[in-house]
């Protein structure tokens, strides 16, 4: 791990020893969607872009199998998404770190384009954007990048320790990056350095946002940026083109959920369409890892599991010491110690067994497996650690 006294050192070095460019072909759209919360997130990204008229080949980049199963593969394929493993794809070019965050800059530079739009999942375009591949300010520098809220101070160690000269202007945003790979390679490889070091680097910045800000100007690229600031909505950030206009609504804290409810935002542009395409998809996902119970869909071994675990009252005793009671619904909901809950219950199959999920919006918290009518015993997720018990 890079430390205060090796970083600058270091830097310089990985700024004069920076790998061959990637190879890419012809324009296309980078999405970093894994994961059932980002999942469904991209799948109304994708959605208002096909539904707005872009034909322009699509990404959507995942960690592991475990973000990504045959059943999410299968719904991307009508859309002509490929999904892509970001591990497999580090079989071949190693990464030190791969997270979240700095698996935006690997998938810009390993995507098989060479000219690249980078779409955070929760993004939603307002307007069909191929047209940015066109413009002016991009054709000239061959890179765009938006503003965010705020501005580095000169006090801030991140200017010393890549030894960029202070300047006074915007953040980048990079809920949307806009990059020709075969100009801006040096500046992108130093980019995913810096991310792959983010165990350091996040410690003096925010994420990987301005990773991308300190490459660029650290090698002194020019690139092009909009005028205009972000038009804030709730929870949302509204970011334009060169006109002024409206184009992109980054949903960074307003994140789209099929199960839990999803915040209604006035101003925001298309939400009517927006929430069709996650009715589609519910439909569509019947048998999704974070639904909640429905009677409608389960077999009829099912529904006798069900119709026992609503009767009555439920203790939920953990390993550590912590007990509480808990109530099933038919209509998927949990009430816990006499108040209603965010928490929703659903069975799933392994095999012949049938399991017992709690499920929050982000997903699993427990899984558990019948010892007996009464009895129920698992583990809190992730991690399988945590061991539970539910008896009656």
């Amino acid at each position: 791990m890079l430390t205060i006294e090796t970083a600058s050192r270091e830097f310089e070095a990985a700024v004069h020893s920076l790998a061959a460019p990637s190879s890419g072909n012809g324009r296309g759209i980078v999405i970093c969607g894994g994961g059932v919360k980002y999942f469904v997130c991209a799948w109304v990204c994708i959605n208002r872009l096909r539904s707005l008229g872009c034909q322009l080949p699509i990404e959507l980049w995942h960690l592991g199998p475990v973000e990504m199963d045959a059943d999410m593969r299968a719904l991307m394929e009508p859309l002509n998404v490929r999904c892509i493993d970001a591990f497999e794809i580090r079989r071949r070019h190693p990464a030190r770190i791969l997270n979240g965050w700095e698996l935006k800059p690997f998938a810009i530079i390993h995507s098989a384009f060479h000219e690249a739009l980078m779409l955070d999942a929760d993004n939603v375009p307002v307007v069909e954007p191929s047209f940015l591949f066109e413009t002016p300010e991009y054709l000239r520098h061959r890179a765009v990048f938006w503003p965010d809220y705020g501005r580095l101070g000169p006090e801030r160690s991140i200017w010393q320790l890549t030894g960029v000269p202070y300047r006074d202007e915007p953040e980048f945003e990079t809920g949307q990056i806009l990059v020709d790979k075969r100009v801006c390679w040096q500046a992108l490889r130093l980019t995913m350095w810096m991310n792959e070091h983010s165990d350091f680097w996040y410690q003096h910045i925010y994420g990987d946002k301005e990773t991308f800000h300190m490459a660029w100007r650290k090698l002194e690229l020019a690139y092009a940026m909009p005028s205009r600031g972000i038009e804030s909505l709730a929870d949302t950030m509204c970011q334009h083109d060169f006109n002024g206009r409206r184009i992109f609504q980054h949903r960074n804290c307003a994140k789209w959920s099929l199960d839990h409810g999803n915040q209604m935002i006035p101003g925001f542009v298309d939400e009517d369409l927006c929430l069709g395409h996650l009715a589609d998809l519910r439909r569509l996902w019947a048998r999704r890892p974070t639904r909640s119970f429905d009677y409608h869909v389960a077999d009829e071994d099912e529904r006798v599991i069900a119709d026992n675990l609503c009767i009555g009252r439920w203790v939920m005793e953990e390993s550590t010491n912590e007990r509480y009671s808990i109530r099933f619904g038919l209509d998927g909901r949990i009430v816990q110690d006499a108040s209603a809950s965010d928490i929703r219950w659903n069975l799933e199959r392994d095999g012949a067994t049938v399991l017992l999920r709690f499920v929050e919006a982000e997903g699993a918290t427990c899984k558990l497996v019948q010892l007996d009518d009464n009895h129920w015993k698992g583990r809190r997720q992730p991690g399988n650690c945590g061991q539970l018990l539910l008896s009656r």
